[in-house]
């Protein structure tokens, strides 16, 4: 069925339009909300607040993007505000991260140097939950910055401003890490 007929219906109190984005976006809600939270419950419980949350949000959703694209937003929502309730900044899931440690560090680098993913993990860890999310979304599930701006409710520029910014952090805490690792190893020594 077409997006913009689920919409109609789906504005209109549906449960098969609502069945129909389930079936459509469930998994990448999930997806989602278990790379922001760390923890296969809490995405759950994050999942079930999106699509219950969704007929009522839906009334306001003005169909300029699409659905899958809104729910991400809906997502980044939920998922936030369970961070910020929780006080907690989890990190991001090992699995699938060479797309963000190829923007992070450049495709090279991963090739010359003893790579360590635990200490890339702590970088992540380090950024607010909103970036961490907004570098996964980019670089793993390769969304396009217009995409990002709509999730995000903010201008493009402002996206690649902080993808930038993300991507510097990261790279910069590695390098930190390693000078120190080296001088330590000289200092031994």
């Amino acid at each position: 069925m077409d997006e913009k007929v689920i919409l109609q219906h789906l504005k209109g109190g549906s449960r098969e339009a609502l069945s129909l984005l389930w079936q459509a976006h469930s998994a990448n809600v999930l997806n989602l909300a278990f790379r922001m939270m760390k923890d296969r419950d809490e995405a759950e419980d994050i999942l079930m607040d999106v699509f219950v949350q969704a007929p009522k949000a839906v009334q306001g959703f003005r169909g300029e993007s699409a659905l899958g694209t809104w729910l991400y937003r809906l997502t980044v929502n939920a998922c936030l505000m369970k961070l910020r309730a929780q006080k907690r900044h989890r990190e991001l899931e090992e699995e699938h991260l060479d797309s963000i440690i190829e923007e992070a560090l450049g495709k090279g680098d991963l090739k010359n140097e003893n790579f360590d993913p635990e200490l890339l993990e702590k970088g992540l860890a380090e950024l607010p939950a909103e970036s961490r999310s907004m570098l996964w979304l980019k670089d793993a599930e390769d969304l396009d910055v217009k995409d990002l701006a709509e999730i995000y409710k903010m201008p493009e520029g402002t996206i690649k401003a902080r993808l930038s910014r993300a991507r510097t952090f990261v790279r910069n805490y590695l390098s930190e890490r390693r000078e120190n690792a080296k001088k330590e190893l000289n200092y031994v020594y």
